[in-house]
Formats: structure tokens, C-alpha cells, sequence
């Protein structure tokens, strides 16, 4: 598997997010899986797929006429890789500073400040 440091644009980021969804994939199982939420051509879906495989985010492998793809890298590493972007670029390294912008952004509900608040009472017992 390729090392990937590229980043996932909006569009690609939905494509992922379906196939994370669904463990293993087709072109037609992703369009039917968005087509509620964000419906898309197919051809527009075969390409994106395409691209996904070619940074090496997707692996497929053929089955018969069709081409199975699946995830060569979690959620969890994508979205690693994205905060730490975030956080260099906008926020100088601070951990600090990220998540006093996250407390301070008025759409951040009750609950998941005191969901964030468990979650740090639970780091400094450890």
C-alpha cells in the first residue's frame, strides 16, 4: 500500500465516507448508497473512485466485468492526518488554541461539552 499524504477534497471525502460505510464497494453499490443524500452519475462516481485509487486512498480488485473496491487507509488515519494539517496551519501546533476555538463556536452543544469535559477527566486519570 502506497504511503498517502494527500488530502481528501469535499467530493472525495463523500465517495470515502460510502465506501467506509459499506467495507467494500462498487461503482454501482456508491451511487446507490448516496443516491438519497447526494445523488451522482454514475460516470461521476466511476471517475472520483478512479482518482481515489490513483492516491491511494481505494484498492480494487476485478470480479468478472466489475471492479471491487475497498478502503487502503481508515477513517481514523484520514482524519488524523487532517487535524494534524489543521492544527499546523491554523493553529501554530496549540492544541490549546484548537480547542479553545471549538469551545468558543457557538454551535457546540451541551452535551458535547460535557461529552469533551468526560473525555478529558478520563485522559488526566490515566
Amino acid at each position: 500500500m502506497k504511503q498517502n499524504t494527500q488530502k481528501l477534497t469535499e467530493l472525495e471525502a463523500v465517495i470515502m465516507d460510502a465506501v467506509w460505510e459499506l467495507g467494500e464497494a462498487t461503482v454501482r453499490g456508491v451511487q446507490d448508497h448516496l443516491k438519497d443524500a447526494r445523488p451522482m452519475a454514475r460516470n461521476t462516481v466511476l471517475t472520483m473512485m478512479g482518482i481515489l485509487r490513483d492516491k491511494g486512498f481505494l484498492t480494487s480488485t476485478r470480479d468478472g466485468r466489475t471492479d471491487v473496491y475497498l478502503p487502503a487507509v481508515s477513517r481514523e488515519q484520514v482524519s488524523r492526518r487532517s487535524l494534524d494539517d489543521i492544527l499546523s496551519r491554523f493553529f501554530g501546533g496549540s492544541a490549546h488554541a484548537l480547542v479553545s476555538q471549538l469551545l468558543d463556536t457557538e454551535e457546540l452543544d451541551p452535551v458535547e461539552i460535557k461529552a469533551i469535559r468526560r473525555e478529558l477527566n478520563r485522559r488526566l486519570k490515566d
